[in-house]
């Protein structure tokens, strides 16, 4: 068997394939957790997204109504006060 690798060209081929094979296999694990971690990320920036949307919906727009009709009352009291 080692007949074969007898010359130092011969072993460095077959380092080199060796670290090659496991260079790959290293990029392969690491792409499918990098897949993972990106799939993740969408949930949770979807979940965070949902969430937004429903604070500005149930908090935020009755807050701005609020506002809108507090200045409109500041509005018609300062021409109430201006007719007296």
């Amino acid at each position: 068997m080692f007949e074969m690798y007898s010359t130092p060209l011969d072993i460095l081929y077959l380092v080199l394939s060796i670290g090659g094979g496991l260079l790959l296999l290293f990029l392969v694990i690491a792409v499918y957790h990098l897949v993972k971690i990106l799939r993740n990320i969408n949930k949770v920036t979807s979940k965070a997204k949902d969430t937004v949307d429903l604070i500005n919906h149930y908090l935020w727009q009755p807050i701005k109504i609020a506002m809108m009709i507090i200045e409109k009352g500041k509005g018609m009291a300062a021409k109430k006060t201006k007719k007296k």
